[in-house]
């Protein structure tokens, strides 16, 4: 074998293992086709606690779940992963939610963010009332008024990819950069990082 091969092929051993040891000791999943796949690729964002606390899914429930964190329409792997984790954390019933007897009437206001495709994720309301969320791919967090509609977007230090925001009692909006490894504070008030 080449050394160019040998280089290539612990790179790639090193790309999946990566995410697990950089996260500490991640849940242990079981065996199976689709396992080391799963290690490799869901891990790079977050831990596999998130699944094996999960509900469960069917095939076709952890596709559309998958389909909302990273684009695998163009590979094989997304059948592999969701195989695997149909196969593994099938839909299950102890997370189901009760259901409250007699007519209940519930609303849901959404709002569009501008910057499409941006994954926007982790809402949280802060201290004013305000909404925050951090718009990931588009390396920004947000910022909703939810009383009169009007909403801000924050665009953060190259290579930030934001993945969760956090409000404090001075109104200011921290963020962990998730790509490049850091932890960041936006003061609203003065637009100032």
């Amino acid at each position: 074998m080449s050394r160019l091969s040998i280089t290539s092929l612990a790179g790639a051993f090193f790309f999946m293992i990566g995410p697990i040891t950089a996260q500490g000791q991640p849940t242990q999943l079981p065996e199976g086709d689709g396992k080391q796949l799963v290690q490799g690729m869901c891990t790079a964002c977050h831990e596999t606690n998130l699944i094996t606390r999960s509900s469960g899914y069917s095939r076709e429930g952890w596709q559309e779940l998958i389909q909302t964190m990273i684009n695998l329409s163009e590979s094989t792997a997304g059948d592999t992963i969701s195989k695997y984790l149909a196969t593994h954390f099938p839909a299950g019933t102890h997370l189901k939610p009760n259901l409250v007897p007699g007519e209940e009437s519930i609303t849901f206001r959404e709002w569009k963010v501008p910057t499409l495709g941006q994954r926007a994720r982790d809402p949280v309301q802060a201290p004013d009332g305000s909404i925050w969320w951090a718009g990931m791919w588009a390396n920004l967090v947000g910022r909703i008024n939810p009383e009169t509609g009007e909403v801000w977007e924050y665009t953060l230090p190259e290579g930030a990819k934001p993945h969760s925001v956090t409000p404090d009692q001075e109104g200011n909006i921290w963020y962990t950069g998730n790509s490049n490894g850091t932890i960041g504070k936006l003061d609203p008030r003065t637009d100032f990082l």
